[in-house]
Protein backbone atom coordinates (compact mmCIF):
# COMPACT_ATOMS: atom_id res chain seq x y z
CA UNK A 1 0.00 0.00 0.00
CA UNK A 2 1.44 3.14 -1.36
CA UNK A 3 1.45 6.26 1.14
CA UNK A 4 -0.12 3.63 4.41
CA UNK A 5 0.09 5.11 7.47
CA UNK A 6 -0.48 3.40 10.89
CA UNK A 7 -1.98 6.36 13.06
CA UNK A 8 -3.61 3.78 15.57
CA UNK A 9 -0.63 3.70 17.83
CA UNK A 10 -1.40 -0.56 18.59
CA UNK A 11 1.27 -2.03 20.19
CA UNK A 12 0.85 -6.05 20.33
CA UNK A 13 3.26 -7.06 22.87
CA UNK A 14 2.20 -4.29 25.23
CA UNK A 15 0.72 -5.22 28.38
CA UNK A 16 -2.34 -3.94 30.23
CA UNK A 17 -1.86 -1.79 33.39
CA UNK A 18 -3.09 -3.13 36.61
CA UNK A 19 -4.71 -0.99 38.65
CA UNK A 20 -6.22 -2.17 42.28
CA UNK A 21 -6.95 -5.20 43.72
CA UNK A 22 -10.50 -6.75 42.70
CA UNK A 23 -13.10 -6.62 44.71
CA UNK A 24 -15.35 -8.70 46.06
CA UNK A 25 -11.92 -10.81 47.01
CA UNK A 26 -12.03 -14.36 45.88
CA UNK A 27 -11.06 -17.20 48.10
CA UNK A 28 -7.33 -16.85 47.15
CA UNK A 29 -6.97 -13.32 48.07
CA UNK A 30 -8.84 -14.20 51.63
CA UNK A 31 -6.11 -16.96 52.17
CA UNK A 32 -3.62 -13.63 51.31
CA UNK A 33 -4.70 -11.73 53.80
CA UNK A 34 -5.23 -14.09 56.61
CA UNK A 35 -1.10 -14.95 55.58
CA UNK A 36 -0.69 -10.65 56.33
CA UNK A 37 -2.19 -11.25 59.56
CA UNK A 38 -0.13 -14.34 60.51
CA UNK A 39 3.03 -12.47 59.32
CA UNK A 40 1.84 -9.18 61.45
CA UNK A 41 1.04 -11.42 64.28
CA UNK A 42 4.28 -13.05 64.14
CA UNK A 43 6.12 -9.37 64.10
CA UNK A 44 4.20 -8.28 67.35
CA UNK A 45 4.90 -11.05 69.17
CA UNK A 46 8.48 -10.76 68.49
CA UNK A 47 8.33 -6.78 69.88
CA UNK A 48 6.21 -8.24 72.76
CA UNK A 49 9.28 -10.49 73.72
CA UNK A 50 11.69 -7.79 73.04
CA UNK A 51 10.18 -5.74 75.33
CA UNK A 52 9.54 -8.57 78.54
CA UNK A 53 6.34 -9.18 77.64
CA UNK A 54 6.72 -12.81 76.67
CA UNK A 55 9.59 -14.77 76.34
CA UNK A 56 11.57 -14.59 73.16
CA UNK A 57 11.62 -17.14 70.84
CA UNK A 58 10.72 -15.13 67.40
CA UNK A 59 13.23 -13.78 65.01
CA UNK A 60 11.74 -11.28 62.72
CA UNK A 61 12.69 -12.90 59.95
CA UNK A 62 10.38 -15.70 60.16
CA UNK A 63 7.45 -12.98 59.29
CA UNK A 64 9.03 -12.21 55.89
CA UNK A 65 7.40 -15.63 54.39
CA UNK A 66 3.53 -15.26 55.11
CA UNK A 67 3.57 -11.32 54.60
CA UNK A 68 5.19 -11.79 51.30
CA UNK A 69 2.94 -14.58 50.31
CA UNK A 70 -0.25 -13.00 51.65
CA UNK A 71 0.92 -9.81 49.61
CA UNK A 72 0.85 -12.05 45.95
CA UNK A 73 -2.14 -14.10 47.09
CA UNK A 74 -3.90 -10.22 47.57
CA UNK A 75 -2.90 -8.95 44.09
CA UNK A 76 -3.72 -11.88 41.96
CA UNK A 77 -6.66 -10.62 40.60
CA UNK A 78 -6.25 -6.88 39.63
CA UNK A 79 -8.56 -4.59 37.91
CA UNK A 80 -7.66 -3.21 34.74
CA UNK A 81 -6.93 0.14 34.01
CA UNK A 82 -8.07 1.71 31.40
CA UNK A 83 -6.38 5.29 30.18
CA UNK A 84 -8.90 8.09 30.57
CA UNK A 85 -7.00 10.24 28.52
CA UNK A 86 -4.50 8.65 26.02
CA UNK A 87 -4.51 12.64 24.58
CA UNK A 88 -2.51 13.51 27.93
CA UNK A 89 0.21 10.61 27.43
CA UNK A 90 3.13 12.86 26.17
CA UNK A 91 2.30 15.60 28.59
CA UNK A 92 2.38 13.42 31.19
CA UNK A 93 5.71 11.35 30.16
CA UNK A 94 7.42 15.05 30.23
CA UNK A 95 6.58 15.59 33.32
CA UNK A 96 7.74 12.22 34.56
CA UNK A 97 10.70 13.36 33.38
CA UNK A 98 11.35 16.38 34.52
CA UNK A 99 10.72 15.36 38.11
CA UNK A 100 12.83 12.44 37.66
CA UNK A 101 15.80 14.80 36.33
CA UNK A 102 14.78 16.95 39.39
CA UNK A 103 14.64 13.95 41.97
CA UNK A 104 18.52 13.11 40.72
CA UNK A 105 19.65 16.73 41.14
CA UNK A 106 18.78 16.98 44.38
CA UNK A 107 19.88 13.50 45.62
CA UNK A 108 23.23 14.41 43.95
CA UNK A 109 23.32 17.80 45.82
CA UNK A 110 22.43 15.84 49.11
CA UNK A 111 25.38 13.22 48.25
CA UNK A 112 27.47 16.17 47.71
CA UNK A 113 26.85 18.00 50.66
CA UNK A 114 27.20 14.52 53.00
CA UNK A 115 30.72 13.97 51.50
CA UNK A 116 31.48 17.90 52.26
CA UNK A 117 30.67 17.88 55.52
CA UNK A 118 31.55 14.84 56.43
CA UNK A 119 28.40 13.38 57.35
Amino acid sequence: MSGYRDSSNYDPYASPRYGRPLRPYNWVQWTGVAFVLVGIAIDLSYFAGRLGWIPRDVTPLVALLPIMSGAILVNSRREIVVDPAPELAAERKRALIVVSLLCIFVFAVAIALAFFFDL
